[in-house]
């Protein structure tokens, strides 16, 4: 919700203050403070306006009036220097799109290992075996998290007595999971829009009668 831009000079400058400087970006916030570091060095504070909320990019200009001059009272030229880092603010969050069934394709299976395909809606971190549970009567756990791109992992569902099991297999999240975006916004409990899951036949086929 704040952000903090370093402005490098070549040398020691005067007359530094926030209406020198200009935000650049769709973004209301504005510059908020100055603060020097050095004579030639200053942190430029960017906060408030819709800053808490917004997404897409947020960078610095020199203000159209900006009086900033060396100590021989040159004054500095307009432009942008060579240098011009922005920020990509990401406050949209991530979802949970879909849990779909991936090895086997087809349900009713009686495979000993299911694996699911769990896919979000832009990357994500911290991944693995604690996020996911196993949903259904089955004594089967979540073996092995295996990721395909930085927003589709494949998760596996094996042991226990899967091997044997007869009723439906799902994934969930489970309750305690840590999973973030890249602007560390949690993923937000509850269960994707696309929820598929096995249907697991063991028990056989026998002839009944001719």
């Amino acid at each position: 919700d704040t952000l903090v831009f370093r402005a490098t000079f070549s040398e020691d400058v005067l007359n530094v203050d926030a209406t020198d400087i200009a935000v650049n970006g769709a973004t209301s916030a504005t510059v908020t403070a100055v603060t020097p570091v050095s004579g030639s060095v200053y942190d430029v504070t960017v906060s408030g306006g819709d800053l808490a909320g917004f997404n897409g990019t947020v960078g610095l200009d020199l203000a159209a009036g900006q009086n900033i001059t060396d100590g021989a009272v040159n004054p500095l030229p307009a432009g942008e220097p060579a240098i011009d880092e922005t920020y990509l603010l990401d406050n949209a969050g991530v979802t949970l799109e879909s849990f779909t069934r991936q090895n086997p394709a087809t349900s009713p299976t009686s495979a000993d290992t299911l694996v699911f395909r769990a896919t979000f809606s832009e990357d994500v971190l911290n991944v693995d075996a604690a996020d996911f549970a196993v949903n259904g009567a089955t004594s089967a756990t979540v073996t092995a998290v295996s990721p395909i791109s930085g927003s589709v992992y494949d998760v596996t569902v094996s042991g226990g007595d899967l091997a044997g099991f007869n009723g439906t297999v799902g994934l969930d999240l489970a309750a305690g999971q840590n999973i973030t975006d890249g602007a560390a916004n949690p993923l937000p409990a509850g269960e994707p829009p696309i929820d598929e899951t096995y249907l697991l036949d063991n028990a056989g086929v026998t002839l009944e009668s001719f």
